[in-house]
């Protein structure tokens, strides 16, 4: 089993001309930075579109939610389609791979309407308290501002994430970073990184 995000940009058809190249870029430097955490790869088509493959699916969620802090610290919105499944045709570019996971993943992002999540798993029935789950984390996801998102994407990946630690990273008083962090919700949110890990790898045990 192995889990695909596909995701795209949210109203990238907006974004001025001159600022597309740094669009891409960052899209580019945040999955990178994904794979160099992750056992993964991935692949950016059609200009604003975004496939990832990950070979540890229980940590789709955790990925999810940090590819989305990084871009809207960067002020961009993703909408992310996670799917667990099998591989059947695995292929160095991941977009011409196929497989359930695929198929799910990009079922999801194309009955997508406002949401900035959704997941399905390849036969399971996801319990209703794990879906509202991911509803709420994804308002307060959306709720978050530029610099709320930034402070928790440093508190998720950092390898000392005191908030001392943090302000000396993000150049801010240790104050600042704490009341950064507390409108993001961090506490709740990296419960649900942990809440979901447990979930996902119990299904697909």
């Amino acid at each position: 089993m192995i889990a695909v995000i596909t995701g795209d940009l949210i109203k990238s058809q907006r974004i001025p001309q001159q600022e597309y190249d740094a669009m891409l870029y960052q899209l580019d430097q945040s999955l990178r930075f994904i794979t160099q955490r992750f056992e993964s790869s991935f692949s950016i088509y059609r200009g604003d579109a975004l496939q990832l493959q990950l070979q540890t699916p229980e940590s789709v969620c955790h990925v999810a939610i940090l590819l989305y802090l990084q871009m809207k610290a960067a002020n961009y919105e993703l909408r992310q389609s996670m799917a667990i499944g099998t591989v059947e045709n695995p292929r160095a570019d991941i977009k011409t791979a196929t497989g359930s996971a695929y198929t799910l993943s990009g079922q999801g992002l194309d009955n997508m309407t406002h949401q900035l999540l959704t997941i399905k798993v390849e036969n399971n029935h996801l319990n209703e308290g794990f879906l509202l789950n991911i509803a709420f984390i994804e308002v307060l996801l959306e709720k978050m501002s530029q610099k709320q998102a930034n402070a928790l994407f440093n508190y998720l990946t950092a390898s000392n994430n005191s908030h001392a630690e943090l302000a000396k990273e993000l150049n801010t008083s240790r104050e600042n970073v704490t009341k950064l962090l507390n409108l993001a919700q961090y506490q709740l949110v990296e419960r649900f990184i942990k809440y979901s890990h447990t979930i996902l790898k119990g299904l697909i045990a």
